[in-house]
């Protein structure tokens, strides 16, 4: 798994999500599995000790306008770095994405509070969450409160949603009181203050904080407010209001403050006070009570959930609720060591590594790994014995390993309801490479006898599926009327530009048709042309009619011919049992590159044993008028479905779709997963009969799909 993660929060001055990316960033980076990846986008170089300390996993390119580059280079830099899963961490996503895409959505401030926020993100932000919605995978947020809006404001179904919590900063744990002094000493503050840390904001609500603070003065309070945050928007009421106080009457606005002495603050401080009126997550509650501060906190959903009973909460918006929960808290001095206490077990439930975790797992369930290698390296090797990889490992109890093999091949037949031809178990049989007179003495003979019936027409079959083979000339007069009524339209696909080859897979390449009239093509475009023949093949397709009957949905150029994702059994027969429509040069290249992993489940595989077909005699004259426009229209093409697909998958929940830049894998619906499921489970009910019986096992007592 190659997952790629966004980081152009992660500047000098970074804050909230910078910080979030940063820590995630270091725990992705400290989880990864063997034969993991992370690389790290961007579109400006990052704060330079994180430079420093990333830059083997750093690519950067593109639009210093974060907008411009998320939809312009972010999609070139996923498809350079071949990733699986993007992870962009700032609520958007590229909507074009050759990969599935996970957007963390802190909060919906905007849409809950959208007073509180400015004009352009109010226009800018509630299109691009509804982007998010309809193109994300899946949409990671911080906290369950989070979960809940972007369910009923967003109508996320919740099954897309996972909760990526943030945690404290490493750094974040009760500092030295000679730390402590020195940072004091640094910024100017008095020995007792309280703090409160967040970007300035309307949202984060520190003019109610300062009118409680002016309720403490009143009463007599001589400890210093001290303010932590850099400015943020519609502030110019809030920075009056705090240099109003400044001077002398206890208020202290330090700005930005870097991760290390906000520690020692935290550490420091007799409270920390924290009164938004909207958070997702409210990391600074997290970090505060990890240094050991008490907590006064807002009584809101997200950082109730967070802080659990370890801070004292007051109604957001109440100063005077606020004043006195900050007097009692602070008068309470005999609580103080079990809140301590309280709040550094909280802060302790939050982990950046668990986080990590729970991102690599969600990432494997929505995106497929490429396969990096060129071929696969696992030829079979040269033995009497066939050498059987999962699910056809390991063989029942009783059971060699030619005869499991050739019971296997039957059985998975059985799966389509179809029999096993002679002929073709021995072009491709399932573990085993075998001559005819070996099948047949393997079929007749005492292990397997009563298991199979080998027809005279040329058929194996199930010991009681004997009507698989009844049915099956019908089925192939089917496939055969289906490819001739549509000879002439598969005639003119092959002959469009960028066509190098059609291929016929599934059912009718197994003469094995089933409910639906449908022809799945497996296609070979031209070099970097893989968009433009998969637009060309749509558009005729739709101008004949013939669009639901004639399905290219994998399509690949003639430098994506080694199979990239799912070098399993079920892809391996697809191939084996393809026919060449078109192409055959092409078609033989495409059998040649898989040739070494095909060979791993289906031994007797042997390209180039299919009939001649129509070559291909190189570019079209159409291919040769286009020229230098055709990069300029693929890269079009290419965005534009990639911005169509991405949404359609979405609402697909078992979709297993590619869209590499030569690689267009369009399986709405994992048929492959499911055919694998109920094949490994047939299998295994064969084995669990044979392990707990003497006797070998009647097919007939096992289930069959």
């Amino acid at each position: 798994m190659r997952l790629a993660i966004e980081i152009t929060t992660c500047t000098p001055q970074r804050t909230g999500i910078g910080y979030y990316t940063e820590h995630l960033v270091d725990a992705l980076l400290e989880t990864v599995s063997a034969g993991d990846d992370l690389v790290l986008l961007t579109n400006t170089p990052p704060a330079p000790e994180l430079a420093d300390r990333w830059a083997p996993h750093i690519h950067s390119c593109g639009p210093t306008v974060r907008s411009a580059w998320m939809q312009l280079a972010a999609p070139r830099l996923l498809a350079q770095t071949a990733a699986d899963v993007g992870l962009f961490p700032n609520y958007a996503v590229p909507i074009a994405s050759p990969c599935p895409t996970i957007a963390v959505v802190h909060d919906l401030s905007v849409l809950r509070l959208p007073a509180q926020a400015t004009l352009q993100k109010r226009l800018l932000m509630r299109p691009m969450l509804e982007q998010v919605a309809a193109t994300a995978s899946l949409v990671g947020t911080v906290s369950d409160a989070s979960r809940s809006d972007i369910v009923e404001l967003l109508g996320v179904d919740d099954r897309r949603i996972v909760v990526l919590p943030g945690a404290a900063h490493p750094s974040c744990r009760a500092a030295p009181a000679t730390r402590v002094a020195e940072v004091r000493a640094r910024y100017g503050i008095a020995d007792r203050y309280l703090l409160t840390v967040g970007t300035l904001e309307p949202r984060k609500d520190v003019l109610t904080l300062l009118r409680a603070f002016d309720r403490l003065r009143a009463e007599g309070e001589e400890r210093e407010l001290v303010i932590v945050g850099a400015r943020g928007w519609k502030d110019r009421e809030l920075v009056a209001a705090i240099d109003e106080r400044g001077g002398g009457r206890g208020v202290r606005w330090l700005g930005y403050v870097a991760e290390d002495d906000l520690a020692a603050l935290y550490t420091g401080a007799d409270l920390f006070v924290f009164a938004p009126a909207l958070e997702g997550f409210g990391l600074p509650l997290v970090e505060a009570m990890a240094c050991g501060a008490p907590v006064v906190a807002s009584d809101i959903p997200a950082l109730r959930e967070v802080g659990g009973d370890a801070p004292r909460f007051a109604p957001a918006g109440d100063e005077t609720a606020f004043a006195t929960a900050i007097r009692e808290e602070l008068d309470t001095t005999d609580g103080h060591a079990a809140r301590r206490a309280k709040g550094l077990l909280r802060a302790s439930c939050f982990s950046w590594r668990r986080t990590a975790e729970t991102i690599w797992s969600r990432a494997r369930t929505v995106g497929p790994s490429r396969i990096r290698s060129a071929t696969n390296t696992h030829a079979p090797r040269a033995s009497s014995v066939p050498v059987l990889p999962p699910p056809l490992h390991p063989p029942a109890p009783g059971f060699n390993a030619s005869e499991w093999a050739l019971l296997a091949a039957v059985a998975y037949a059985d799966l389509f309801g179809a029999p096993l031809r002679i002929d073709h178990a021995l072009a491709a049989p399932m573990g085993a490479a075998l001559d005819e007179a070996r099948l047949r003495r393997l079929a007749t003979g005492p292990a397997l006898a009563a298991l199979l019936t080998i027809d005279s027409r040329g058929f194996l079959v199930l010991a009681g599926r004997e009507a698989l083979v009844d049915a099956a000339p019908a089925r192939e007069a089917s496939s055969r009327a289906l490819l001739d009524r549509h000879e002439r339209t598969l005639s003119m696909l092959a002959a469009l530009p960028f066509v190098r080859s059609l291929v016929i897979s599934g059912g009718v390449a197994n003469r094995n048709v089933g409910a639906r009239d449908d022809i799945d093509l497996f296609v070979v475009a031209a070099r970097e042309h893989a968009y433009t023949a998969y637009t060309l093949l749509v558009l005729a397709t739709t101008l004949m009619g013939t669009r639901h009957v004639i399905c290219p949905n994998y399509v690949v150029d003639e430098d994506d011919l080694a199979i990239a994702y799912h070098r399993d059994l079920f892809t391996a027969h697809q191939l084996v049992s393809a026919r060449a429509f078109s192409g055959r040069a092409t078609f033989d290249a495409l059998c040649r590159e898989n040739e070494l992993w095909v060979k791993t489940f289906f031994p007797g595989f042997a390209p180039g044993r299919t009939a001649p077909v129509a070559g291909h005699a190189g570019p079209s004259r159409a291919e040769r008028a286009m020229g230098p426009l055709g990069a300029g229209l693929e890269a079009m093409l290419r965005w534009g479905w990639r911005a169509r697909l991405r949404r359609r998958t979405v609402s697909a929940p078992q979709a297993d779709v590619v869209l590499g830049d030569g690689i267009l894998k369009l399986h709405l619906s994992d048929y492959r997963v499911r055919t694998l499921r109920r094949f490994s489970a047939y299998l295994d009910g064969v084995r669990a009969r044979a392990s707990s019986s003497h006797s070998r096992p009647a097919l007939a007592d096992v289930e069959h799909a």
